[in-house]
């Protein structure tokens, strides 16, 4: 940028201060690790890293963002009730309608851990070793909430040949 001084000569001067941009940088980086830690994310959730660039492992995702897995599972915690209550109100409605659901009995929510676990490696692992190490009723207990005399019950249809679509 030029300018023209002021003084008795006409002039035109340089004007090129010095750009202080790594003091910026550093306050605005600052702002956003509170931004993160102000919502519950963690201070490195919006942090500008360079160091992003490689493919992390899950126990590296789980200790980076620790303050964000805190913060879901409060809220995980707080929302099952109501998620459990909408879930009942809703068969009760279908019911009402003449709908043939049966009693809902015990209603619980799992959610799913994906971010830290490999869910669907595990399942695959889970149904690998069926038969081998472990019961169909205990896979059906562990990935579909079942409880063990269901588990064992429907494990046994299947088995047998007596479930849906094989009738």
């Amino acid at each position: 940028m030029f300018r023209k001084v002021m003084s008795t000569e006409d002039t035109i001067q340089e004007f090129a201060p010095a750009l202080r941009t790594s003091g910026q940088i550093e306050a605005f980086r600052v702002a956003l690790q509170m931004l993160g830690d102000l919502t519950g994310f963690g201070i490195s959730y919006f942090d500008m890293d360079e160091s992003r660039g490689y493919v992390k492992t899950a126990t590296e995702v789980s200790s980076d963002n620790s303050a964000l897995m805190r913060n879901i599972r409060r809220h995980e915690n707080s929302l099952e009730g109501s998620i459990v209550s909408i879930a009942k109100a809703v068969m009760h409605a279908s019911r009402s309608f003449g709908e043939g659901i049966p009693d809902e009995g015990e209603v619980r929510v799992q959610f799913d851990d994906s971010i830290i676990q490999d869910t669907a490696a595990e399942k695959e692992q889970d149904m690998r070793e069926v038969g081998v190490t472990m019961g169909a009723w205990e896979y059906r207990m562990r990935w579909y909430g079942e409880e063990e005399s269901i588990a064992r019950a429907r494990a046994a249809e299947i088995g047998t040949g007596k479930g849906k679509g094989k009738e």
